[in-house]
């Protein structure tokens, strides 16, 4: 007769480490994922939550199903635009939208400040929002997040941004991103990589953003800059101020860097 008590208290216990390599495998028979050595570099404790999480959501998204916002919020009564009199009554009423947006693990992100910003965002949930098809599933720690400008794209916002990034790429000698991915963005890229090339340290001492001129599909932007040069090969220093400017194209809905004009020119 087997002793099944007995023949269970002497299989050996696996250790975490051991633990970890079982979850990576049946993860990886299962649903074909494919894990890097990064991974071996966590913490067991903290790589087998992370294991954890992974297969949680996996085994949720199996069977997962689309719903609209709306149904994941258990389709509450809410006042529609025209019934909400006042800028005070529609704080409120946003307020606990967002509230309820939480609860349910979904966030929305609003990047610029807009003119009656309460009731357009308002506006934005009940009559867009809503409608959005999610998956209809509950995984912990997992939120959905939405940006309104996603939605309703603010140029002015992009095309600031997007200047301040082109620039404090191209004057990060640090790193190795605009030489492997955007030295060719911009028509003049020849002459700026030629000058780019000459110094091994650039250092931005000032930078203010003025303003942008767009039409249509077609952006210019404005801005002042102070930077310091260090020449290959020396301690020497040239300081560039001034004026400088960069157009965009607008392709697929983002926008394309043109032409960079730096103030490197006597």
């Amino acid at each position: 007769m087997i002793d099944k008590e007995n023949n269970e208290e002497e299989l050996p216990k696996l250790s975490i480490e051991q633990e970890n390599e079982y979850k990576k495998m049946k993860l990886s028979l299962e649903n074909d994922a494919i894990f890097g050595e990064s991974s071996r570099k966590l913490p067991p404790e903290i790589e087998g939550q992370f294991l954890d999480y992974i297969t949680n959501f996996e085994n949720a998204y199996k069977n997962v199903k689309q719903i609209t916002v709306y149904e994941k919020l258990g389709s509450p009564k809410f006042k529609t635009v025209e019934e909400i009199k006042n800028d005070f009554d529609f704080i409120e009423e946003l307020h606990l939208l967002n509230e309820l947006l939480s609860q349910k693990n979904i966030s929305l992100d609003v990047l610029c400040d807009y003119e009656n910003e309460s009731k357009l965002i308002y506006t934005f949930i009940v009559e867009e929002l809503f409608n959005q098809e999610i998956d209809d599933m509950n995984v912990e720690g997992m939120v959905t997040h939405f940006t309104y400008e996603e939605f309703h794209p603010n140029d002015e916002y992009d095309v600031e941004n997007d200047c301040k990034n082109f620039i404090t790429m191209f004057l990060n000698t640090k790193s190795n991103f605009y030489e492997e991915y955007h030295s060719r963005d911009a028509q003049n890229h020849e002459a700026l990589n030629n000058f780019r090339s000459l110094f091994s340290k650039f250092k931005i001492k000032y930078y203010k953003y003025d303003s942008a001129q767009i039409i249509n599909d077609h952006a210019t932007a404005n801005f002042n800059i102070d930077f310091s040069a260090k020449i290959k090969g020396t301690d020497a220093k040239i300081l560039y101020s001034g004026d400088g400017t960069i157009t965009f194209k607008r392709k697929n809905g983002y926008w394309y860097v043109q032409e960079v004009n730096l103030p490197i020119m006597d």
